[in-house]
């Protein structure tokens, strides 16, 4: 149905013929055409790989302040983030259990009776898996808000200190930070996982982070070095938004 709605707007045929040289025809216009097309713009706008920090890698000793390079030495030694935030882009791709407050009326299987959300454990059904969730990249990260896979924290300094202690931070967190919209029927069940006292000592049971130790200077250290990811050149995308789009249809 996609390509059949390509087909049917000359422009766009015009466009794949010149990006894609098997295209003869609009009749031979594909919906993998499109998902490549879509795919190509998606790694081209918002690449993020000329961050201070990777000016820094490519030899730029100047590319980062005194600030930076101090939470950097911490990033990548006293403060442990780099053990799950490895590589190009601060990621080790694997799945991690930190506590996380969890938010909304989720359910882990269809018909579970208990509202939780228990990762990764819905797709490989291994008991150790319980609230694992995937390691998010950092690339931008000044810049994602709000935190934590469910978006349990409004600002990066926020998920930095509930990654010192997260079975600390869990218990003392405070439910107002979600910034949630008021809803008649859902926001009486926003918070119902840490009304469930056995699922919240399962989901801390879980926690993988042993506590760390550092001082609000070293904290500051840290999110400057965090805030040295963010490539600007890709926050707004590096064509940025169209003028019209060949369909008609309004660009918001």
């Amino acid at each position: 149905m996609l390509a059949d709605r390509l087909r049917q707007i000359p422009k766009y045929v015009e466009l794949f013929q010149a990006a894609f040289p098997d295209i003869r025809d609009r009749h031979a216009i594909t919906f993998v055409h499109a998902a490549n097309a879509i795919g190509d713009f998606l790694s081209s706008e918002w690449r993020a790989d000329d961050s201070p920090f990777d000016r820094y890698l490519r030899g730029d000793d100047e590319a980062l302040d005194a600030g930076q390079i101090a939470g950097l030495k911490l990033f990548y030694g006293k403060a442990g983030c780099a053990r799950c935030h490895s590589g190009k882009f601060q990621t080790d791709h694997d799945f991690h259990a930190i506590a996380m407050p969890q938010i909304g009326y989720v359910q882990t299987r269809k018909f579970d009776p208990v509202v939780r959300d228990m990762g990764r454990i819905n797709e490989t059904d291994r008991i150790e898996d319980r609230y694992k969730f995937r390691t998010p990249s950092l690339r931008n990260v000044g810049e994602t808000a709000p935190y934590g896979h469910s978006g349990a924290y409004p600002t990066l300094e926020a998920v930095v200190r509930h990654h010192l202690d997260p079975v600390e931070a869990f218990g003392r967190y405070d439910p107002a930070l979600a910034r949630l919209p008021e809803h008649a029927v859902l926001s009486s069940t926003d918070f119902l996982v840490r009304e469930n006292r056995r699922e919240v000592r399962i989901l801390l049971a879980a926690n993988e982070l042993s506590p760390v130790g550092l001082t609000d200077g070293e904290v500051a250290d840290v999110l400057r070095f965090l805030l040295a990811l963010t490539d600007r050149a890709s926050v707004p995308g590096r064509l940025g938004r169209p003028d019209r789009v060949p369909s008609g249809l309004p660009v918001d």
